[in-house]
């Protein structure tokens, strides 16, 4: 037998028209009414709910009439009350409302909807405090409970009471789960406070009630976009921009979305959309800068394309800047940045010398604002105090090739190190870090925070080992926060800032006449410029049938990142599968955009060929380092990227003792594979022609006697490329010396 149901309200059927009118169903509550009607004019439910349908429709005389005719039959119902209020009510009468109210209340005071208007009347009179009072003794649901709870949580959020409002906001979704606009509003909230997670479940409630509520798709856009879920980002600015077509900053944000996705034509559509709505958002007049640079060009004329448009984009926004920008418009440095330019081999100086000092006439603007303070002159008799400006003081490529050593080995007698750590991962790394030198700084937030940690630490140098590859970095570069200023190689292309006064690279690294490559004065320190540690990482192998591969394939090894690989050099690749048939070529993918694209690039070129590209190609996913040394191990050979080639993989394939073919470029972020090798004397692996790169390739998986040669080479000349303290006293000469 089923349990008696029974209202929150006295004297109501459950699951009649009145019942279903206070849950919010106002559909199935005007149909259930209108049946009992039919059959029985005089129902006391049924008429009510009629009142109250037509008081909601601005047919209060109407509304009050019906009520007015159950009081007759019986002038204790609270209800009907209620009714004669809500009817006053919605036409603006609060006193007769109110009156209408205290007498529903006499007759009924532990009645839920009626404290429910109680309340919503108090806040419409400024009684906050009143109304929290009536909806404290609210006991139960529905739809206009609900809306009392939320009005309330909405002042509180006002008056800064966070968790009062939290509180109200979780008593309105109680009482009506319904209730889109809670679940909003406490995402919001929860947004706010840093809870994104819960604040992303409240926002996907919102919607799924009301899909049209353009503000919740708004927000969780943002937190998509926060977690680099660009395809979802995209999707809800799409439906927000539905509704809101002429909202300038979600175009913006729908053009950063596109970017994330790897499709710049449709991004760049989205910044002029910006601009047209407002022409003075320099965010998207910047960001239509940057997307001229496709991630994954799909052609050569494409990528060949956007480097010219870049360099005439940044001209034009230059011109504009000075002429039309607001005195804020140095918000735009860093909102985007050129990072898709390292991967096009051309010389980039004079580009990048437009770009590096439009970034530092507008963060002079902010800089004479806020009165930075000139640096400091260097204390007489007193260690070097040198600042390290970094998102990566964590196990990273940038900290392992570079930092790590440094921090390891400049001498603290002479040094005074302090690390800014403007990322938010800590590691073991990161507390090693924090052991070794004087101080790091961690958690500052906003970068303006950051600039002023480090003016105050007053450095005599300050250097950013990778300058382009986050916005507070470029930010703080591009201010005068010490008298000496270095980039590093860890994102290893020119600054472009005239703030920047030297560039730290490596003698290996570099080709003749390297200086006309930089903005900056060029110092390369000795050999591989850096104390590499190796990891003593102890292989663990995956299970390679998982990914169809046999046994008896060869293994090529192309660890790079999908924007290492041109489209220019996609021949290469299917050249290699079919010399070395039977092989896998194992590229490396995360789920994203990116490695979609440049897959199905791929793909075209090995049909074009004639080549199978299913029985030669495998992406698999990013690897474990234990994984990922066990497939170096397992490889062939090592498969240095054209152009971009990558300094941590190809210590790792060292380590592993795998044969490398190295691409030899024109500038030093295409020639760190070939410096390592030539290192080792093994110069006859680096080639500087598809044509001898390929032909390498097919050498060592054809002969297994040389590649064990090889091997052995590589396992004898390997420890002297490691922890080289050589390289860091060097820099601590430079250092000394760019002081005075």
């Amino acid at each position: 037998m089923l349990a008696k149901l029974f209202s929150f309200w006295r004297g109501e059927d459950a699951a009649g028209p009145l019942a279903l009118y206070h849950a919010g169903d106002t559909e199935q509550a005007e149909r259930a009414a209108n049946e009992r009607l039919a059959s029985a004019a005089n129902d006391r439910d049924a008429l009510l709910t009629q009142a109250f349908l037509l008081a909601d429709r601005g047919r209060g005389k109407d509304a009050a009439a019906i009520a007015e005719r159950v009081l007759a039959t019986n002038p204790r119902d609270a209800q009907a009350w209620l009714a004669i209020a809500r009817a006053h009510s919605m036409a603006g009468r609060r006193k007769p409302a109110s009156e209408a109210l205290q007498a529903a209340l006499l007759r009924d005071g532990n009645d839920a909807t009626i404290l429910a208007d109680v309340a919503l009347l108090a806040l419409a009179e400024g009684q906050v405090e009143t109304a929290a009072h009536h909806l404290s003794r609210a006991r139960g649901n529905g739809r206009r409970l609900g809306v009392a709870h939320r009005e309330l949580a909405a002042i509180l959020l006002q008056r800064g009471q966070l968790q009062a409002g939290e509180r109200e906001l979780e008593h309105a979704i109680a009482a009506d789960p319904r209730d889109a606009l809670a679940h909003a509003n406490l995402g919001a909230l929860r947004k706010d406070l840093g809870r994104r997670d819960e604040a992303a479940r409240s926002f996907e409630r919102a919607l799924e009630l009301m899909p049209q509520l353009s503000e919740a798709a708004y927000n969780l856009a943002m937190l998509r976009i926060d977690a680099k879920d660009w395809p979802a980002a995209a999707t809800l600015l799409r439906t927000y921009l539905a509704q809101q077509p002429r909202d300038a900053e979600a175009q913006y944000w729908l053009g950063n979305a596109l970017m994330g996705q790897g499709d710049a034509q449709a991004a760049r559509a989205a910044y002029e959309a910006a601009v047209r709505i407002d022409s003075h958002h320099e965010r998207a007049r910047w960001g239509l800068a940057m997307a001229q640079l496709p991630a994954i060009p799909m052609t050569v004329e494409e990528q060949q394309q956007g480097v010219l448009a870049f360099g005439e984009q940044v001209r034009k926004l230059r011109a504009w800047c000075r002429t039309h920008a607001k005195g804020d418009a140095w918000q735009a440095v860093g909102a985007q940045q050129p990072f898709f330019l390292a991967y096009v081999e051309e010389n980039h100086a004079e580009a990048l010398h437009e770009y590096g000092s439009l970034c530092v006439e507008l963060m002079e603007g902010w800089a004479r604002k806020v009165k930075v303070p000139k640096p400091a002159v260097r204390r007489a008799g007193a260690k070097l105090r040198v600042g390290i400006v970094s998102g990566h003081i964590q196990r990273h490529s940038v900290w392992d090739a570079v930092l790590r050593g440094w921090v390891a080995h400049l001498d603290p007698a002479r040094f005074e190190l302090h690390l800014f750590h403007t990322g938010g991962v800590q590691d073991a790394e990161t507390r090693w870090a924090a052991g070794h030198v004087e101080r790091v700084v961690q958690g500052l937030g906003d970068w303006t925070a950051w600039a002023k940690a480090v003016s105050d630490t007053q450095c005599d140098v300050v250097i950013y080992p990778e300058i382009g590859m986050d916005a507070t970095t470029v930010r703080l570069a591009s201010l005068r926060l010490a008298r000496v200023q270095l980039a590093g190689w860890g994102h290893p292309l020119t600054t472009g800032l005239p703030t920047i006064d030297g560039y730290l690279s490596a003698e290996a690294f570099e080709p003749e006449g390297a200086q006309q490559h930089y903005t900056e004065r060029l110092h390369a320190l000795p050999r591989l410029g850096c104390a590499y540690r190796p990891y003593g990482t102890k292989p663990q192998a995956p299970d390679l049938s998982a990914w169809n591969i046999a046994p008896s394939d060869r293994l090529l090894v192309a660890p790079g990142v999908a924007f290492k690989y041109g489209p220019r050099d996609d021949a290469l690749w299917v050249d290699i599968a079919r010399r070395c048939a039977p092989c896998k070529l194992v590229f490396f993918s995360g789920n994203d955009a990116h490695a979609r694209r440049l897959q199905q690039r791929l793909r075209d070129a090995f049909a074009s060929a004639g080549v199978d590209y299913d029985a030669s190609v495998r992406f698999l996913p990013w690897q474990p380092q234990p994984a990922f040394f066990a497939l170096l191990q397992r490889a062939e050979v090592f498969l240095d990227t054209v152009g971009f080639s990558g300094f941590n993989t190809a210590m790792q394939a060292v380590e592993c003792g795998t044969p490398i073919v190295a691409w030899e470029g024109r500038f030093m972020r295409g020639r760190f594979a070939s410096a390592i090798l030539r290192s080792l004397g093994l110069q006859a692996w680096v080639a500087n022609s598809h044509e001898a790169y390929a032909e390498k390739v097919q050498q060592l998986c054809e002969d297994a006697e040389l590649r064990a040669k090889v091997k052995a080479k590589i396992a004898a000349g390997r420890d002297a490329l490691y922890e080289d303290k050589g390289s860091v006293d060097a820099l601590a000469t430079l250092l000394e010396k760019l002081a005075g």
